[in-house]
């Protein structure tokens, strides 16, 4: 299977130009005026030099968290690098370029009736963005990370130039890329591990949960035997009754033909709106009215749907308006989860911070350098930004810390750097690793530079 890459690749090579441009987190949090570059071959890659830093990758710009921008780095657009460049029958690995999107890879692998078991939400967000915030699926307890299908990747430096790493190759500069939030360089492809589609379609499974931890319990049971597994929970109008899905794979054709078209989306798009409407009242009447549409039963759905449950439902986040929202995730060890709760829900009726949305997940795994691993609850609310909601989020760093809770990272554009050190036990070993490999610390981003890293 060749992974090298063609430096003589057959697209234009024209010098790629530098442009100003503004740009802000997908949850609203950051904006900053930056210089920006899109190469369109690998030799405009290549012609990067030292002198040019610092640089940050940027996929299709929907980090949460300022990853791929800073105001004192260069970054580097890597969108036209979206081809499928070769794939394995027998093996049913794929190798692409990382700025191919979820969406086009799995139109791709379905008709090889073959799927990636871990993705996020939307098609939109691309291989690299993935490989480098090592993002997770609908059943990470079972699946694990993306980290875990990615089997080696070619990544650019400028002090090193083009470098294949793996777990057998460079396997220290491949821990830290994988996680790493685009600081060890430019991803340029990845082969990456498929798995067989059983079918074409998904049952779905729908329950009632009184309360969250009735959820995770209810979760925690089902993740060894299903494909898909999550919780949504009303924080506002009840105590956080709300709905457990599960969902299996049915045996059957595969339907190779039907695209869904999902809209395209961008931090600009969702700031669209100049005010929030996302209250307290409107919060009540959504979930209320979710909580009817999708009430307990069966239903079978394509397996888009099943991967990708957020598009379709992109209006959600563009109700925010230009000020944005918080999302605060964090792994929450299960014998803690109720008093986490208790203390989440607390601090919301103290600022007066509405809880729009909730959900679980059940997590497995051991944490090691930045990743966003851990055994226990996965457990993520979205609240608007508001005047208050700045100190509602400072309120649940402490209690993270204080409950042994690991934040996500590529989720919370505000994180501080004291509550990465306190909750990440490995946060000074990833930041030696990154100074090994890359002394003069050649990719920022605001994120980088928050953290310290």
């Amino acid at each position: 299977m060749g992974d090298s890459i063609d430096m003589q690749d057959g697209r234009p090579t024209p010098d790629a130009a530098l442009a100003q441009k503004c740009l802000r987190s997908f949850d609203g949090g950051v904006l900053c005026n930056v210089r920006t570059v899109k190469p369109e071959s690998y030799r405009a890659i290549s012609a990067l030099g030292p002198g040019q830093t610092p640089f940050v990758p940027r996929g299709q710009g929907l980090s949460y968290a300022a990853a791929s921008f800073g105001s004192s780095s260069t970054a580097i657009d890597m969108r036209s690098f979206d081809r499928v460049l070769d794939y394995d029958s027998d093996t049913g690995e794929v190798v692409v370029e990382a700025g191919m999107t979820l969406a086009s890879l799995f139109e791709f692998l379905l008709r090889k009736g073959r799927y990636l078991p871990v993705q996020p939400g939307h098609g939109q967000i691309s291989v690299g963005g993935c490989i480098a915030a090592n993002v997770h699926g609908k059943n990470q307890a079972r699946d694990g990370t993306f980290y875990d299908q990615v089997q080696q990747i070619t990544l650019f430096h400028p002090r090193h130039g083009i470098v294949t790493v793996s777990r057998e190759q460079s396997p220290t500069v491949f821990e830290t890329t994988c996680g790493g939030y685009g600081l060890t360089g430019l991803i340029l492809t990845a082969r990456l591990r498929t798995r067989r589609i059983p079918g074409g379609t998904v049952t779905m499974k729908t329950s009632v949960a009184d309360r969250p931890e009735t959820g995770m319990e209810m979760i925690s049971k089902a993740a060894a035997s299903c494909d898909v597994a999550y919780s949504w929970h009303d924080m506002i109008g009840t105590a956080g009754s709300g709905l457990v899905v599960t969902g299996s794979f049915d045996e059957g054709p595969l339907e190779t033909e039907r695209r869904q078209r999902h809209r395209t989306i961008s931090s600009e798009w969702r700031a669209a709106m100049p005010i929030s409407v996302q209250t307290a009242l409107v919060g009540r009447a959504v979930n209320t009215l979710y909580r009817i549409l999708n009430g307990p039963g069966e239903r079978k759905v394509h397996l888009r749907e099943a991967l990708f449950p957020a598009q379709g439902k992109e209006i959600y986040f563009r109700l925010f308006g230009r000020a944005g929202f918080h999302e605060y995730q964090a792994i929450v060890p299960v014998l803690q989860f109720p008093e986490y709760i208790a203390q989440v829900r607390a601090s919301a009726r103290k600022h007066r911070v509405p809880i729009v949305l909730a959900s679980g997940k059940s997590f497995d795994g051991v944490s090691k350098l930045l990743r966003f691993t851990g055994a226990g609850t996965c457990f993520a609310i979205n609240v608007p930004r508001t005047r208050t909601s700045l100190d509602f989020l400072a309120e649940l760093d402490g209690i993270a810390i204080d409950l042994g809770c690991r934040p996500n990272i590529i989720k919370d554009a505000r994180l501080p750097r004291s509550v990465v050190e306190a909750t990440y036990p490995d946060y000074d070993r990833f930041k030696r690793l990154l100074s090994e490999w890359d002394p003069e610390r050649m990719f920022r981003s605001e994120l980088s530079e928050r953290l310290g890293l």
